[in-house]
């Protein structure tokens, strides 16, 4: 009986070892497929998002990283759309970066704010952004939507 739970304890073991030694194995395959080149030689994530705090109160704040230092990082443009029911969408409002509006910032790795709109409560409200990180007179930009706020 006692030799018997010896050797099962040690095929578990084996069992588990093997199991182990396998995980790792598995991670080093390599999908070249889906390894994808660098989004922005300038630009390293952005992102944006629509928040409401009442009275129609419109408020879009963003984000925006560079992949070191830029001379310029930030956004270039925002437009605000409005709906009543998140199927017919109409601008309302369009900031631009005016070297004033703060949507720039200026040698930086980071930069972030917000803009203001005085919507209509009950209302749906997003956004189109276009992002810019600059370097040495280059640089990209990208353009995205926010997701409308949930009901």
């Amino acid at each position: 009986m006692r030799k018997k739970k010896h050797i099962i304890a040690m095929c578990l073991v084996f069992i588990v070892t093997v199991m182990m030694l396998a995980a790792p194995a598995s991670a080093l395959v390599i999908d070249f497929e889906t390894i994808q080149p660098r989004e922005s030689l300038y630009l390293s994530s952005y992102g944006a998002y629509v928040y409401l705090p009442g009275d129609g109160l419109v408020q879009v704040w963003f984000d925006v990283q560079g992949t070191g230092t830029m001379d310029e990082l930030g956004v270039l443009s925002i437009k605000i759309y409005e709906s009543t029911d998140k199927t017919n969408w109409t601008r309302v409002i369009t900031y631009t970066h005016d070297g004033t509006s703060g949507l720039l910032g200026y040698n930086d790795y980071y930069h972030s704010g917000h803009v203001q709109y005085q919507g209509v409560e009950g209302r749906y409200y997003k956004a189109y952004l276009c992002v810019w990180g600059g370097k040495g007179g280059k640089g990209d930009t990208r353009y995205f939507w926010t997701v409308p706020q949930p009901d």
